[in-house]
């Protein structure tokens, strides 16, 4: 083997060397030149979803530094070990003038979203470069398996540190129940976030004012930004949606920590509290007058039976929050004929030059299900005979979602009057046959 144009070829699937070539590399290397020896370039290929910087600097090596086979093996793993990848192997090739190392990689599949739920001590962009500048593999998103959520953990709870935030940062993998793994969240644990007060940019009159009266009690509240999610979705949002501005967005909460004077500190009595103010960003967009409302998909009921149960007018400011309610009752009237499955989905189409919207209202009525079995359970006998022959459904018949609240009450003038009854009803659809099981569980107790 000469010592110009030679090239040497490793492969590392998941961070495993394959044995034999190592050490006969390593010793050809060791009779290199020093200036054979300087690393002089790093290449990268097969990753679609990496650049070749951030690949490169993810290594550890440097340019211009003396290398050797151990060192190339260390970075070969360091990339497997972060999970970003399924496969990892190298070669290089060596002149006088230097090294040259080409990796070759296949990106893992799976990447799921980083969360931050809780660093209101840094603003987003900070946080995600500071990340970005210390863990060159993060984008935002991370691999469900390797150590970049670890190494992700890790700058966080630095930062804390340089802080002197005396918290500690953990992390979860989240997803709903006996579901896939959707995002890894990061919290700050062992301080109490407080939120001050809660102002708006952006907004203008009467909407501010609603604004305001919404968030009045936010203030003294324990921060989250899951909550906070949920009052822009349930709270602030429809007072945008009630007036047609269908487009309007709020931006992430702006945090500012709070520096309160020792004596309030020590007055509230909470060690390793963080107070902060918070500022929602809030983007109008513009307001869209009603064009009309279409149906589709409904065959169970006529449009001209539907259309009358929707409270809106042409040409007024599309409410879309008294639609939802409206249609909240269209769907307790498919309830009736046995439809428990329907659902109701309004489609904007937008006329930007016209400043109207039309909406499509879809339909999707899936199946009629049927009366299955009804149980009665923490009564006699007797008391059960008298309920069953007060239910009017019989087995087979089409099932009215409705008909419980009517029965209920009914059934309660059956019941002993010297004892205060409780009742849980449990409501079972049967997705393999459309039927409907109705499990009613009582509890009686002395009246006071």
């Amino acid at each position: 083997m000469t010592k110009t144009g030679s090239k040497v070829f490793l492969l590392l699937m998941l961070g495993i060397c394959l044995p034999g070539s190592a050490q006969e590399t390593q010793k050809s290397m060791a009779q290199m030149p020093g200036s054979a020896r300087q690393l002089i370039e790093i290449k990268v290929k097969g990753s679609k979803r990496f650049s070749e910087a951030e690949i490169a600097a993810a290594t550890g090596l440097q340019l211009g530094t003396p290398v050797s086979d151990d060192d190339f093996k260390r970075a070969s793993r360091r990339l497997g070990d972060t999970g970003a990848f399924t496969d990892v192997g190298y070669k290089y090739s060596y002149s006088d003038a230097g090294t040259k190392l080409e990796f070759q990689v296949t990106d893992a599949q799976k990447f799921v979203p980083a969360r931050f739920i809780d660093f209101v001590w840094f603003p987003d962009v900070d946080l995600r470069k500071q990340l970005k500048d210390h863990v060159p593999l993060f984008d935002g998103q991370l691999p469900l398996s390797g150590n970049l959520a670890d190494q992700v953990s890790d700058v966080l709870q630095a930062m804390l540190v340089q802080r002197a935030i005396p918290g500690h940062v953990d992390y979860l993998k989240s997803g709903k129940d006996d579901g896939p793994i959707e995002s890894i969240d990061y919290k700050v644990s062992d301080v109490l976030i407080r939120i001050r007060n809660i102002e708006f940019t952006g907004a203008a009159e009467p909407e501010l004012a609603e604004l305001e009266q919404a968030g009045k009690d936010m203030p003294n509240r324990e921060y989250s930004r899951s909550r906070l999610q949920l009052f822009v979705q349930r709270e602030l949002l429809p007072i945008y949606h009630s007036r047609g501005y269908l487009r309007a967005s709020f931006g992430a909460p702006q945090t500012k920590s709070v520096n309160l004077p020792s004596a309030e500190v020590v007055q509230e009595g909470v060690r390793n509290q963080t107070v902060v103010d918070l500022t929602f960003p809030v983007t109008p967009g513009e307001q869209y007058k009603l064009k009309s409302i279409d149906w589709s998909g409904n065959h169970a009921f006529p449009t001209d039976q539907l259309a009358p149960m929707v409270h809106a007018e042409p040409g007024q400011p599309a409410n879309t929050v008294r639609l939802d309610e409206d249609l909240q009752q269209v769907q307790r009237l498919y309830g009736t004929r046995g439809f428990i499955t329907a659902a109701f989905k309004a489609n904007p189409q937008f006329d930007d030059s016209a400043g109207t919207v039309l909406l499509t209202i879809d339909v999707t009525e899936g199946f009629p299900y049927h009366m299955g079995d009804l149980e009665f359970r923490g009564l006699d006998n007797i008391l059960i005979a008298k309920l069953r022959a007060a239910w009017q459904l019989r087995p087979g018949d089409v099932y009215n979602a409705n008909y419980l609240e009517q029965y209920l009450p009914a059934a309660r003038k059956l019941l002993p009057s010297t004892l205060d009854w409780d009742v849980a009803s449990h409501v079972t659809p049967n997705l393999r046959d459309k039927s409907v099981d109705v499990d009613l569980i009582y509890t009686a107790k002395a009246p006071r």
